[in-house]
């Protein structure tokens, strides 16, 4: 069986996407690592490319993605859907690091037909305040 390894995770939903099947066997593995006494795992999406055509389409897909890298070289048609699925998972790549780095957690508070957000760590003095605005 022709196996086609990738341990990028972005790379494994395009090719899943496009139709390469992954492998029905053990599909993802996790490798354990232990340096200077971190804990390092690294997981490996495995494809089956043993279906006629398959393991060319897949390498075709895996050469055109790691050549737009940087978006500097298309090797595909402009409008290819793998264009599209890598910027759209860049896309969210990008907006769940905004969420983790900027986004202050909120708290909902209701009072009859009144509503107030207020910051998760706001101080008790200003949850007072608020809670008095709403009476």
């Amino acid at each position: 069986m022709d196996h086609i390894p990738t341990a990028d995770i972005k790379l494994a939903s395009i090719l899943i996407s496009c139709g390469i099947p992954i492998r029905e066997h053990d599909p993802i593995t996790c490798v354990v690592d232990h340096d200077k006494g971190t804990r390092r795992e690294t997981f490996t999406f495995w494809f089956d490319g043993s279906a006629p055509g398959k393991k060319d389409e897949a390498k075709k897909l895996i050469a055109a993605y790691q050549a737009a890298r940087n978006w500097e070289t298309m090797t595909l048609d402009v409008e290819h859907p793998l264009y599209w699925m890598k910027g759209a998972l860049e896309n969210r790549e990008q907006l769940l690091n905004w969420i983790r780095k900027s986004v202050k957690p909120m708290r909902i508070i209701q009072n009859g037909n009144k509503t107030v957000l207020i910051g998760e760590h706001a101080s008790p003095a200003l949850r007072e305040k608020m809670k008095a605005m709403m009476t």
